[in-house]
């Protein structure tokens, strides 16, 4: 009978370390899978209105009494500095993409309008500056920081030109400063989207940066 129960006894006690193990093997598992997912923190974000040549650039005009002008547009332009808070690097700088000059598995970002944000630049431009697919619109730029290490910053722009401040042959002119204004009111009313590779790693809400 002793020797019985002390069987069982150690047959528990081993069932005991066995469950015990484990779940020490699950919990370094975790914690293996936590030490090495990626994360990204939005440290920064604004928008304004610009009419930078140094940012912009700007446009020749080619004949006409302005013949030799340079047209700087204005445009809205969103500026964003992105934060990689974990332990692998994020993006890479190996696929350029000879047409637009980025690389192909680098950081991208776009912005997701919500549908206040869209109606209003219906409104002011008479498309959604947004879609890049739409006919009508005047261009965008971009710049960006393809590659981010643990622990560093990078530095992101988009800029969506709206039209020219002066009457000329090349660009349309842009609506008027008070529209303008009301584009930029709602410019923050939409999502910040990080892909890489045409894989999203994170989404931010900007109306919590306004």
């Amino acid at each position: 009978m002793i020797k019985i129960w002390i069987g069982v006894a150690i047959i528990i006690k081993s069932k005991g370390m066995i469950k015990f193990v484990i779940s020490i093997f699950t919990v370094l598992i975790l914690l293996s899978g936590c030490s090495t997912k990626s994360s990204l923190d939005l440290v920064s974000s604004t928008v304004d209105l610009r009419n930078d040549e140094g940012r912009l650039g700007g446009i020749g005009i080619t004949s006409g009494e302005k013949e030799g002008k340079i047209i700087v547009p204005i445009a809205l332009s969103y500026d964003f500095v992105l934060a990689n808070t974990g332990n692998k690097i994020l993006g890479g700088a190996e696929k350029l993409n000879e047409q637009t000059f980025e690389y192909e598995d680098g950081i991208n970002i776009h912005i997701e309008p919500n549908e206040k944000l869209k109606e209003v630049s219906e409104e002011v431009m008479g498309h959604n500056i947004y879609d890049e697919d739409t006919e009508g619109g005047l261009g965008t730029g971009s710049t960006s920081s393809p590659v981010l290490q643990p622990d560093q910053e990078g530095e992101y722009t988009l800029d969506f030109v709206l039209g020219a401040l002066e009457e000329n042959p090349e660009i349309k002119l842009a609506p008027s400063s008070d529209q303008l204004e009301k584009l930029k009111e709602h410019a923050m009313e939409a999502d910040l989207i990080v892909s890489v590779e045409g894989e999203e790693i994170a989404r931010f809400d900007l109306s919590n940066f306004e």
